[in-house]
């Protein structure tokens, strides 16, 4: 085994010695950052020759390297083994240098891409762990075992967290280039498609809206950018905050959606901002005690009226009543799509134009769930809707694709049950993040 040490300034340039000296069939057995940048050990695989010295190549060294002909190393092996024997040796060793070079390549696009120069060794080191994880899966022994983690100091805490989904990323990268490889031709537009669907389908987004996608670039660190910057801009949000605006506005949702919650931050937020004289607070669940009473004590914390609509008073006299305040907030009672009593409900709150209807979807819902709460709450005439829990979901692309196959706007977000802070405007580019990170984080802990 011929092993070769190379020091350069940063990684891209000691893989760029790695495959000018050995070519694109080195291996990486170890990686380390040293005093003149980084430190690569490499070889070339010659299962008869006794392990050589290390050599060591820097970048100012220019000298040709003394490489043993191919021809010389395949007639040294094949004195060695039978017929079936030279076969299967000349099967592992072309397998594993597939999937050692697949794992390097890639590990060098990603620094040129996304020119990470204080990380590189970091990524290194997780190319190397990539690479054995390749030979495994091929079924092969790994070469060496794997670098130790690196220790975390203090100035690293505060940015450790980005770096770690950044290398998830990557991982995830592999793992799909890994799956394809042998079945698929390298590079083209239509496999970079095919790859971004994938990769929008594990963030939760249905099939119809991942497949739609598609585009000319050739390399997946080009693409993705700009797939994720035209699903921003389908992904309906509203731009302000509708609520600071005053007005009636109706909150319908299935049980256990967060409206009365939110309901608590939107008040909480206008009281804060124009005074408790402006604002109003109203329910029409008279079905739930516990809702109700709910709803009374926020009123109680935040000293604004709450008003209970029932048989004797019906909601079109309770907000005549209260004619006089900015803001009036109504709390319905979370009904299961299908519920006999849900259809009039909506249909007293469609009656009333000036009253602004919007659907609280749980983040944490299964998609046809989602959907089934969108169909039956129509009925409403829907202005928009409210994402909430968003602190507690693990995928965040099923409720953006049902919101964008309704095109119905996201007023607000929730995540948390903190007043008044855990409520924000939305930005499709931050959602889209979002949803990166939950699948980057998902991804992580089944590897962990």
């Amino acid at each position: 085994m011929q092993v070769k040490r190379f020091v350069a300034a940063d990684m891209r340039r000691a893989l760029e010695l790695v495959r000018q000296e050995l070519g694109a069939d080195a291996i990486i057995l170890s990686s380390r950052r040293v005093k003149e940048g980084v430190e690569l050990v490499t070889t070339l695989v010659n299962e008869t020759s006794s392990p050589a010295a290390i050599t060591p190549v820097t970048a100012a060294n220019n000298d040709e390297p003394s490489a043993v002909p191919m021809s010389e190393n395949m007639t040294s092996s094949a004195a060695t083994k039978s017929g079936p024997e030279i076969a299967r040796a000349i099967e592992l060793a072309t397998r594993r240098r597939e999937a050692e070079r697949l794992a390097v390549d890639s590990a060098n696009e990603y620094l040129q891409d996304n020119q990470v120069v204080n990380a590189g060794i970091r990524v290194s080191r997780t190319a190397a762990q990539d690479s054995q994880t390749a030979a495994e899966r091929y079924g092969l022994k790994p070469l060496a075992p794997r670098p130790a983690p690196v220790e975390k100091t203090a100035s690293q805490t505060t940015d450790i967290s980005q770096l770690q989904e950044e290398l998830a990323e990557m991982r995830i990268l592999l793992e799909e280039q890994l799956t394809r490889l042998g079945s698929e031709p390298p590079g083209g537009s239509r496999k970079v498609t095919g790859t971004l669907a994938r990769r929008l389908v594990r963030m939760g987004f249905d099939e119809g809206i991942a497949g739609a996608l598609t585009t000319r670039e050739k390399t997946l660190a080009k693409a993705w950018p700009l797939a994720l910057e035209r699903l921003a801009r389908q992904l309906p949000v509203h731009a302000t905050d509708i609520v600071a605006q005053g007005g009636v506005h109706a909150l319908v949702g299935p049980t256990g959606a967060g409206k009365t919650t939110t309901i608590a931050k939107l008040a909480a937020r206008y009281v804060m901002a124009k005074g408790a004289d402006k604002v109003a607070l109203v329910t029409t669940d008279t079905s739930s005690v516990a809702g109700r009473e709910a709803l009374k004590g926020i009123g109680a914390i935040l000293r604004v009226p709450v008003r209970v609509v029932d048989e004797n008073n019906p909601l079109d006299h309770v907000l005549r009543s209260l004619r006089r305040c900015e803001l009036i907030l109504i709390d319905t009672a979370g009904m299961r799509p299908g519920d006999p009593a849900l259809k009039p409900q909506l249909r007293t709150l469609a009656r009333l134009r000036k009253v602004y209807t919007h659907l609280v979807l749980p983040a944490n819902s299964q998609m046809q769930m989602l959907k089934a709460s969108l169909h039956a709450y129509a009925l409403a005439g829907l202005k928009s809707c409210i994402l909430t829990k968003l602190d507690e979901t693990q995928s965040l692309g099923e409720a953006l694709s049902v919101v964008m196959r309704a095109r119905l706007p996201i007023a607000y977000t929730t995540d948390g049950q903190d007043v008044p802070r855990n409520i924000a405007v939305p930005q499709a580019a931050n959602l889209l993040t979002r949803a990166q990170r939950l699948v980057a984080r998902r991804e992580k802990t089944h590897q962990a």
